[in-house]
C-alpha cells in the first residue's frame, strides 16, 4: 500500500518528502466546518482516493490541494514545498473535472495542445507531445476532429490528456466519471489505472463510489463529516473497517452487540445467550461490550440440523431472491433483527421463505467496530 500516516511530517523511508502533504489542514464555510484537521502523506506514484458520501468533504480537499479554494487553517505541502495560499498556477497540478471543460470549438488536437501554446512551446514540440498523448489515451488519429464527435469516454480521455500534457507532477481527478453510462465507466476505470502506471505521477481521486475507488486506488481514504475516518488498502478497509460507518459504506454488513465473555480466547455473547467467537486480537482490551459486524458473502446458510464447526445462527429464512450469480437471503434470528446472507449460486441447493436453517461463518471474518 501506499505509505500514508494519519500525522503528516518527517519522510518516507527513500528520504525523499511526500507528493502531497497535509498537515492540520482545516476549511470552515462561516460555521459549517467542511474539512476538519486532515493530516495525511501521499507517496509520489500512488493512486489515491479520496472516497465519502456527498458532504464530507473530499472534494473542498482536493480543491485546496488545488488552489481553488483557501485553507482556513494548516498547511499543504507537494514535495515538500509549503504551497499554502498559494495560486492554483503555481502549483506543478492540474485538475480533471466530471464535466470535460473541453473547448467545443477547437480540435481535439488544438485542445491537448491548449496548455503548451500558453507556455509559447514551439510547433514541432507540440506536434511530438500532442501525438504521444494521444496515443497514450487511446485516441490517435482523432486529432481533427471536435469534441462534439466523441463519445462522453473519448472526451474523458481528451480531458485527461490535456491535464497530462504539460507533465504535473500531482494530477487531481474531481469525479472524472461521474457523467459516464455504467460500462464506459467500468471501462474508463481500467484506463485510469493504466494511465497512472505508464505516466508514474500520483493521481488523487475524488469519488463517492465505492467500487470505483476500490478498483483503482493504491490506498482509500474514506471521509465522513469532514474528517478521515479510515485510510488502508480496498483489502484492508474492507475486511476490517473499524468503524459503523465505514463498514456501512464500504459494502454491506451485518452488525450486532455482543457482551465479551473472555477476550483472551474472543468468546463473545449476544442477545438470548448466543454465543460466538471472534479474533482475539480484533478485542479491544478493558471493554465489556462490542459492535460485531460480517459481510454477507462471508456466510453460508446450511440445513438447521447440520454439525458444523464456526459461528452459528439458527434462524428462519424470510426472504429469498435469486439474482442469477447469487441468492440473496435475509434470515430471522432473534439475535439481530436481519441478518444479510449473500451465497454463491455453486449448487443446486437454495432455501426458500420458511425454512429453518444455520447461519455459519469462520471466527476470522467477524470484525469489531466503534
Amino acid at each position: 500500500m501506499a505509505a500514508v500516516t494519519d500525522v503528516a511530517g518527517g519522510l518516507p523511508d527513500g528520504g525523499e518528502p511526500p507528493a502531497v502533504q497535509l498537515e492540520s489542514v482545516t476549511k470552515r464555510f462561516g460555521d459549517f466546518t467542511a474539512v476538519d484537521e486532515i493530516s495525511l502523506d501521499i507517496e509520489e506514484n500512488r493512486f489515491f482516493a479520496l472516497l465519502g458520501p456527498s458532504g464530507c468533504g473530499k472534494t473542498t480537499t482536493l480543491r485546496m490541494i488545488g488552489g481553488f479554494e483557501e485553507t482556513t487553517a494548516g498547511i499543504i505541502r507537494l514535495h515538500g514545498e509549503d504551497v499554502t495560499g498559494r495560486k492554483p498556477y503555481r502549483r506543478m497540478v492540474n485538475t480533471v473535472f466530471q464535466s470535460y471543460a473541453l473547448f467545443p470549438h477547437l480540435t481535439i488536437f488544438e485542445n491537448v495542445a491548449f496548455g503548451l501554446r500558453r507556455r509559447d512551446v514551439d510547433d514541432a514540440e507540440i506536434k511530438t507531445r500532442v501525438a504521444e498523448m494521444l496515443e497514450l489515451v487511446q485516441l490517435g488519429g482523432r486529432e481533427k476532429q471536435k469534441p462534439h464527435t466523441l463519445s462522453g469516454g473519448q472526451q474523458q480521455r481528451v480531458a485527461l490528456a490535456r491535464a497530462l500534457i504539460n507533465h504535473p507532477r500531482v494530477l487531481l481527478l474531481d469525479e472524472p466519471l461521474g457523467a459516464l453510462d455504467l460500462k464506459l465507466r467500468k471501462e474508463m476505470q481500467i484506463e485510469l489505472k493504466r494511465i497512472q502506471n505508464e505516466v508514474g505521477i500520483t493521481f488523487i481521486h475524488v469519488t463517492h463510489d465505492q467500487e470505483e475507488a476500490m478498483t483503482m486506488a493504491d490506498t482509500i481514504a474514506v471521509m465522513h463529516k469532514g474528517r478521515i475516518e479510515r485510510m488502508g488498502t480496498a483489502t484492508e478497509i474492507y475486511e476490517d473497517p473499524q468503524t459503523g460507518f465505514v463498514a456501512g459504506f464500504l459494502g454491506a454488513s451485518n452488525l450486532m452487540q455482543a457482551d465479551i465473555v473472555d477476550a483472551s480466547t474472543g468468546e463473545v455473547v449476544l442477545a438470548q445467550g448466543r454465543r460466538l467467537r471472534v479474533s482475539p486480537g480484533r478485542l479491544p482490551a478493558g471493554e465489556k461490550q462490542v459492535r460485531l459486524g460480517v459481510r454477507p458473502e462471508k456466510i453460508h446458510l446450511v440445513p438447521v440440523d447440520a454439525e458444523i464447526e464456526g459461528n452459528a445462527l439458527e434462524g428462519l429464512v424470510i426472504d429469498a431472491s435469486f439474482i442469477g450469480v447469487s441468492t440473496h437471503y435475509l434470515v430471522e434470528t432473534g439475535a439481530i433483527a436481519q441478518l444479510a446472507v449473500m451465497a454463491q449460486n455453486l449448487d443446486d441447493r437454495r432455501f426458500a421463505q420458511g425454512d429453518r436453517i444455520k447461519a455459519v461463518w469462520r471466527p476470522e471474518h467477524t470484525f469489531v467496530v466503534t
